[in-house]
């Protein structure tokens, strides 16, 4: 059964739970490192006590009104977290996690006078868009994607994976090295 204790300021003030006697681990800071942390642990049976300054858990990864609307503080963060299978593992839907995949996922705006750089899911659709306002960012664009895509996806097919030699070597070699020497360089 997992059972995560939260203790907050707030709730200490105003005569919240007690802090238990007892822990096996305390977990620091309940953003969503701490989070999937304590819940790891406490699925292998740990007593986990998690501590969290702010009146909320979530971090990074909150959801918070702003500017008129719903959003999330560090979206930046969410693209290895989807990758990595924690959100299934966890069942996090079951608890209410839900993401909205947007087009486009990014805009970028310079401080001088070079154009808006918009990255869309589809990464023919960025080049397009990147290759009508500027053909040498459009082109120098293509050779990063050379290298950083095969090296992205040898990370993503390694964090998929129990962190070990002898897996990480499987990995690479399923892949047929594709991406090891920009990792490794």
């Amino acid at each position: 059964m997992l059972e995560l204790r939260l203790a907050t300021e707030h709730r200490r003030d105003s005569g919240g739970d007690a802090l238990p006697v007892v822990a096996d681990v305390v977990v620091v800071g309940g953003g969503h490192n701490g989070l999937a942390c304590a819940a790891y642990l406490a699925r292998a049976g740990r007593r986990v006590v998690l501590l969290e300054a702010r009146d909320e858990v979530g971090g990074c990864a909150s959801t918070v009104d702003a500017i008129g609307a719903r959003v999330n503080i560090c979206n930046c963060d969410h693209t290895m977290v989807l990758a990595s299978g924690i959100v299934e593992e966890l069942e996090l839907g079951a608890y209410g996690l839900r993401y909205l995949d947007v087009d486009p996922m990014g805009i970028a705006m310079g401080w001088g006078d070079e154009p808006v750089f918009v990255h869309w899911r589809s990464i023919e659709r960025t080049m397009d868009g990147l290759a009508r306002t500027d053909p040498a960012a459009a082109a120098a664009y293509r050779r990063y994607l050379d290298v950083a895509l095969p090296a992205a996806r040898l990370v993503q097919a390694v964090q998929q994976s129990r962190p070990s030699s002898l897996a990480i070597a499987a990995s690479a070699g399923r892949r047929r090295l594709r991406g090891s020497a920009t990792v490794l360089a």
